[in-house]
């Protein structure tokens, strides 16, 4: 539950300094690129300690703090935001890359 609200803390301070709809995207796919490579390198070092301890805590993805953190309907529901925000990502990157060539 605490990861559910440390990411609501992020969104909405990027949306405060913000306030577009292309930087909460971007927010939320940072944080979950974030917490995906996070998730790799806990995979292949091995840390100990403190540090290892805090890092084992830390959710692989935004998917995976959303199954865990909720059940049912609202979990697709949230589940299907997210694909929804990739996808709208996906056309930002696209664009983008198009706009530069």
């Amino acid at each position: 539950m605490e990861a559910v609200i440390i990411i609501l803390i992020i969104l909405i301070l990027v949306l405060l300094f913000k306030r577009t709809f292309s930087s909460a995207i971007y927010a939320i796919v940072i944080v979950d690129i974030f917490l995906r490579l996070v998730n790799f390198l806990m995979s292949y070092i091995n840390i100990k300690g403190d540090v290892g301890s805090f890092l084992n805590r830390i959710p692989a993805s935004l998917n995976a703090v959303i199954i865990n953190s909720t059940n049912g309907i609202f979990e697709d529901i949230l589940l299907w935001a997210i694909f929804i925000v990739y996808v709208i990502f996906l056309y930002y990157i696209i664009g983008n890359f198009i706009k530069k060539r």
